[in-house]
């Protein structure tokens, strides 16, 4: 059966103005410091004797790994975290990330100061859309053409990243990011991931650029959904350096609360400041070990293209570059020309054109030139003065360890009270805000659906009385509709629910399919137990869920469902399972077979009982 989460993101929160009128938190010193780029002021020459080629590098500096960190719906007046806390921290250490505003929310503040002020401080700007809704065709216009004329306009570096709302996107879409000038875009496929043998990583080679895979935080959302959330952020650093690749985290404003709230105010999942500055004290004595280089994704695209591209040799005390490819010119970005000295120097003094570049040493007798290949030959020379070094015994946190269960992490127990759900009677446009105003006894979920190439559902109105209906044709995928018990998508928790007999809902509606489940839905129970670990659930394999097959006719009808009465998984690894853990509640799903050519699904009244 489907997967709760297993479609792309979607969240939508009320926007309020953060603390509402607290006063911000301080800014905590760095621990470790900051990262350290400038070229080094040579006191006096020292002799390096021959200087030799070894390769350009695979990463900046010969780093294990590169991370990219993006912070969404900057702008947004319940995400003013993200420049009164995310910018400075990040400028204190030296780092840069991307900021993703969308036009609306700037022009409605008149705040387009804090996204100059973001890239005055070396982050990139990237382009989040004109309104934030779902990328169309039929809206790439405005939402990705006349964003980025708006952005150009008001900002030094032109736009070429794009992220898209709610990270829905099809094939048309990513075209339409690439034919309005974006060269890379986070649109990747998140399902086939886990935070365990294979994490959401993108290669070394640029071979994703407009379909770069991602991690969300918070955890609920993470593919490290069985890690502490206090770990999360590291966990998926952890895993680039350990395969020599690049990771993307998405995440949106920061908190100055330890717990904070979950209600909108502070826009969708914040980080706690405190996390979030943990998290930066790590990358910058990560970087100081050369274990990952952190930059902004335009710049980790360029440098990946230019690496490639850009060829280079050592003559004498020259380095010197062929930029004859033309992806060498069009991507032009300082790339890391690895060097051996015949003598051991503390520092190498490398000039290009006239101005000194950056330059580190590696370890004995081996250093990377940071630079341009389109800006000429580089003139090394050996310098008593130490250029930057590698530090090999900087302490880092220890490596994260995951919990038995998400069970563990995040669990509510429900008293058996009121069993309400969702009678769907509010706003169209409330549909998946986070928490469920219809949710009781603990709960908080909200509603997602798949495939991501489906529009989704929405609510509609007859009279006074508001319903779900999510409808299709031709999708060639498993299709449904599912709402958690807590959080957006139930994954990463465990609602227990076994003070309660069963599920009670309003259903109609039509499934036209070419197999046997024609004129049928399939009702899911997800449970922690039969969840893979790939959307937040235990399950170390792929499994089915207790379930129950029932018609679907065009008049409402009202079912209920005992707990008992659903079948068990009918595959996978949870084919011996007999007995539903209503302990371990995470979502309720309404399927469609992939057979189906066309599907209309309406619920209503959805409760407990």
């Amino acid at each position: 059966m489907p997967n709760p989460g297993g479609s792309a993101v979607h969240h939508l929160v009320t926007r309020r103005r953060l603390g509402g009128g607290t006063p911000p938190a301080a800014l905590r010193e760095p621990c470790c410091g900051s990262i350290d780029t400038q070229p080094v002021t040579c006191a006096g020459p020292s002799n390096a004797g021959a200087f030799t080629f070894d390769k350009v590098a695979t990463w900046r500096d010969d780093a294990k790994a590169a991370y990219s960190m993006i912070h969404d719906d900057f702008c947004g007046p319940a995400l003013r975290g993200i420049d009164m806390y995310a910018v400075p921290a990040l400028a204190k250490r030296k780092l840069t990330a991307a900021v993703g505003p969308f036009v609306q929310v700037c022009q409605q503040g008149n705040i387009w100061n804090i996204v100059q002020t973001a890239e005055d401080n070396g982050n990139e700007i990237v382009n989040h859309s004109y309104t934030h809704p779902n990328i169309t065709t039929a809206n790439a216009p405005l939402e990705v053409v006349m964003s980025k004329a708006q952005f150009d306009m008001r900002i030094r570096n032109p736009i070429t990243f794009f992220i898209f709302p709610f990270d829905f996107w099809t094939a048309d879409t990513v075209k339409a990011v690439s034919d309005a000038g974006h060269f890379g875009a986070r649109a990747g496929v998140r399902d086939t991931f886990d935070g365990f043998a294979n994490p959401p990583l993108n290669p070394p080679e640029p071979t994703n650029d407009l379909a770069l895979v991602f991690d969300v935080w918070p955890r609920t959302y993470s593919k490290y959904a069985l890690f502490q959330s206090n770990d999360v952020l590291n966990q998926h650093v952890w895993s680039a350096v350990d395969r020599g690749v690049y990771a993307v985290r998405e995440m949106h404003s920061i908190s100055p609360a330890d717990l904070p709230p979950q209600d909108g105010s502070q826009g969708f999942g914040p980080v706690p400041l405190r996390v979030y500055e943990d998290h930066l004290d790590f990358l910058v004595n990560a970087w100081k070990a050369n274990l990952v280089w952190t930059s902004p994704p335009s710049s980790v695209i360029r440098y990946r293209h230019a690496r490639a591209k850009c060829m280079a040799s050592v003559s004498a005390n020259t380095v010197n570059f062929d930029t004859t490819d033309p992806e060498c010119v069009k991507f032009a970005t300082p790339i890391s020309v690895i060097v051996h000295t015949a003598n051991d120097v503390p520092g190498v003094k490398a000039i290009q054109s006239g101005a000194a570049v950056f330059t580190r040493k590696l370890g004995p007798m081996t250093f990377s030139i940071d630079a341009d290949p389109t800006a000429g030959g580089v003139t090394l020379e050996g310098c008593a003065t130490p250029s930057s070094t590698v530090d090999p015994t900087v302490q880092l946190p220890a490596r994260p360890m995951p919990a038995k269960s998400v069970c563990d992490l995040q669990k509510v127990i429900g008293k058996g009270g009121n069993g309400s759900m969702d009678s769907l009677d509010r706003l169209p446009e409330e549909l998946r805000i986070i928490p469920n105003p219809d949710q009781a006894d603990g709960r908080t979920g909200s509603w997602s659906w798949y495939p991501a190439t489906a529009q989704g559902a929405a609510i509609l109105r007859e009279g006074m009385n508001g319903y779900l209906r999510y409808s299709a044709a031709n999708l060639g995928a498993f299709a449904g509709t599912t709402l958690a018990f807590l959080g957006g998508n139930g994954a990463g928790s465990c609602y227990d629910g076994t003070a309660y007999k069963g599920i009670r809902f309003k259903i109609r509606g039509s499934v036209a399919a070419t197999d046997s489940l024609a004129g049928s839905i399939v009702v899911s129970v997800i449970t922690a137990e039969t969840q893979t670990q790939k959307y937040g659930g235990d399950l170390k394999g792929v499994g089915g869920h207790f379930h129950k097959i029932i018609p679907i006719t065009p008049d409402w009808q009202t079912v209920q469902i005992a707990w008992t009465d659903l079948d068990p998984p009918v595959f996978g690894d949870t084919l011996g399972l007999t007995h539903l853990a209503t302990n371990k509640l995470q979502a309720i799903d309404w399927g469609v077979t992939s057979a189906a050519t066309k599907f209309e699904l309406n619920l209503d009244e959805i409760y407990l009982y």
